[in-house]
């Protein structure tokens, strides 16, 4: 009968099997690869806001068809088209960490909360502050209001249209530098944060 017994009862060192990547680890060159990746795609945002400024900078100072303002839209145009690739390519990336690496819904959570903040309250948000607010309010409706002046104007060289030009480079050079000087910063902190929550998932 113990016999009968022992043989019936199930073998105690069988675990329940595991779910689909629920303990995975992401291949160590795909993680490098991604770290990198993104290392570049921030540079790269900050390198297309500060040549943007430039640009815009150089166009006020200069002139519209001055070679200062030639050079700077070449480079503000070089960095703009090494962000988009960049971006795509830090969107792969991560997604394919997330889907290799296993724990994917406390990947999801923490991404959810670098987006949007979490808790109550929301008090992680990645927030502008006060005059950061602001400055992207008017930077957003001078950029808004050159553009019509411009689009409405009845000549290209007209008064309307230097007018349009002057107003919507002066908002686009203060969005760009308020974002190199408030947010990044305040994003590089945040980023920090919750990639290395996202490597402790």
């Amino acid at each position: 009968m113990a016999a009968n017994g022992a043989a019936a009862a199930p073998p105690q060192g069988l675990a329940p099997a595991a779910g689909r990547g629920a303990g995975a680890a992401a291949p160590p060159g795909l993680e490098l690869a991604a770290d990198a990746v993104l290392c570049c795609f921030m540079g790269a945002l900050l390198v297309c806001k500060a040549t943007c400024a430039a640009f815009m900078a150089a166009r006020r100072v200069f002139g519209m068809h001055s070679r200062a303002a030639a050079v700077a839209e070449e480079l503000f145009m070089m960095t703009f088209l090494a962000w988009v690739l960049l971006l795509q390519f830090t969107i792969l990336a991560q997604t394919l960490l997330v889907l290799l690496g296993g724990h994917k819904q406390a990947r999801e959570a923490l991404v959810s909360d670098f987006i949007i903040g979490g808790g109550r309250g929301r008090q992680g948000a990645l927030r502008p502050g006060y005059v950061t607010a602001h400055d992207f309010f008017m930077s957003f409706m001078s950029m808004v209001v050159g553009i019509l002046l411009v689009t409405l104007a009845p000549a290209k060289e007209s008064f309307t249209a230097r007018v349009g030009y002057m107003i919507g480079d002066t908002g686009c050079f203060l969005y760009c530098v308020a974002f190199c000087i408030i947010v990044y910063p305040e994003l590089l902190v945040k980023l920090r944060s919750t990639y290395a929550k996202l490597k402790e998932a």
